[in-house]
C-alpha cells in the first residue's frame, strides 16, 4: 500500500501554523475620472426653464369663493386642469400686462393657494432683476399683489386671451 498524498483538513498539533503577513492596507484608488465627468464637474448647468416651483399666496374666503367660481367658469376654455393650473395662467397673465397690477392689502389668512411658475416666470417674480425687488416686497408678496390685481379686472369684467395665460417661454 501506498502513502496517501492528501492534506489533513486541520494539521496535526506537532505543527504550529505561521501567520501569513499582512499586507499594508493600500488607499482606495478613485476610478480615473473621464472626459464627460470631468466637464460635468466643472461646468454649474443652468435649470430647465419648464422646471415649476411651488409657490402659495394667502387669500381671504372670498378671494377663494371667487377663485373658483372663475375656475370653473372658465376651465374648459383655457383647459386648466385644476385650480393651481388656473391660477398660474392668471399670473403669467399678470406678468405679461403689468399695467393691471396695482397696490394690494397682504394679510396671511391662513388660506393658501398654490401656483407654479416655471423658472422664466420664477425669475421674472423673485429674480435679480425681478418685480419684488423692484416693488421693494417678498416673492410672496409680489405674487399675492399679481394675483389678486388679475382677479379684481376679472370681476370687473376683463377676460383672460388664449394666448397671454401660456407659459412664458425663452427666447431663441
Amino acid at each position: 500500500m501506498s502513502q496517501s498524498t492528501i492534506m489533513p483538513l486541520f494539521p496535526s498539533n506537532n505543527q504550529l501554523i505561521q501567520p501569513t503577513p499582512t499586507k499594508p492596507q493600500q488607499a482606495k484608488l478613485e476610478p480615473p475620472k473621464t472626459k464627460k465627468s470631468q466637464v460635468q464637474s466643472q461646468v454649474q448647468r443652468s435649470p430647465r426653464w419648464d422646471k415649476c416651483h411651488g409657490m402659495k399666496l394667502p387669500v381671504t374666503e372670498e378671494q377663494d369663493r371667487l377663485l373658483r367660481m372663475f375656475w370653473k367658469r372658465y376651465k374648459e376654455t383655457y383647459e386648466a386642469t385644476s385650480i393651481t393650473v388656473f391660477i398660474t395662467m392668471m399670473l403669467r397673465f399678470g406678468l405679461r400686462h403689468p399695467q393691471l397690477v396695482k397696490e394690494q392689502v397682504y394679510t396671511d389668512t391662513g388660506i393658501y393657494k398654490t401656483v407654479k411658475p416655471n423658472q422664466i416666470e420664477y425669475e421674472k417674480i423673485g429674480g435679480e432683476h425681478g418685480v419684488a425687488i423692484e416693488w421693494t416686497v417678498s416673492e410672496r408678496k409680489a405674487l399675492h399683489r399679481i394675483i389678486i390685481s388679475v382677479l379684481k379686472f376679472l370681476e370687473a369684467g376683463g377676460r383672460l386671451d388664449h394666448a397671454s395665460v401660456q407659459p412664458i417661454r425663452p427666447s431663441k
